[in-house]
C-alpha cells in the first residue's frame, strides 16, 4: 500500500512539474487587435489618428511610399459612434470625415483593419480604403475620394 502512495505522488509531482514547465514554454494565443497599413500611393502619406468613441485607440506613423506597417492594440469593447480615421493635411485641414459603424459593445479581440493609402494628392488629401472584419463575422469595407 505504501509503495502504491510513493508512486502516485511521484507521478502526480512530475504531472505538476509538466503542467508548470509546458505553461512557460507554450505562449498563449495573441488576441489583439490588428491594424495592417499600406501605402502604395506613389508619395509620404500622413499621420492617421484611428478614435473610438472619443478616444485615441491608435495612432498610425506617416509611412513612405511602398511601405507596410502592422499595429497590434490590447483588446477592447467598441463604444456607440463606431471609429473615426483622421489625418491633417498639408495646409493643416484636419480631415476626420472617415466614420465608419461597427456593432457597439463587441470587443475588437481577434478583430483587424486593413488601412489602404491609395493615392496622396500635392495638397496632402489621402484617399484611403479600408476593411475592417471583427471575430464575430461582421465586415465593413469602403473607400475614400
Amino acid at each position: 500500500m505504501k509503495k502504491n502512495v510513493l508512486v502516485f505522488s511521484i507521478v502526480l509531482v512530475a504531472f505538476i512539474a509538466l503542467a508548470f514547465v509546458l505553461r512557460l514554454v507554450i505562449s498563449p494565443p495573441k488576441e489583439d487587435f490588428i491594424i495592417n497599413v499600406d501605402n502604395y500611393s506613389g508619395a509620404a502619406s500622413s499621420e492617421i489618428t484611428l478614435m473610438n468613441g472619443g478616444k485615441i485607440v491608435a495612432t498610425i506613423p506617416a509611412l513612405k511610399n511602398e511601405t507596410s506597417k502592422e499595429i497590434k492594440v490590447a483588446p477592447f469593447d467598441v463604444k456607440p459612434g463606431g471609429f473615426t480615421m483622421s489625418y491633417v493635411d498639408k495646409n493643416g485641414k484636419k480631415h476626420d470625415e472617415l466614420q465608419f459603424e461597427v456593432t457597439a459593445t463587441t470587443s475588437t479581440m481577434n478583430s483587424t483593419l486593413y488601412v489602404g493609402i491609395t493615392d496622396v494628392d500635392d495638397d496632402g488629401t489621402m484617399n484611403i480604403d479600408y476593411t475592417y472584419s471583427s471575430s464575430n463575422g461582421e465586415e465593413t469595407s469602403s473607400q475614400t475620394n
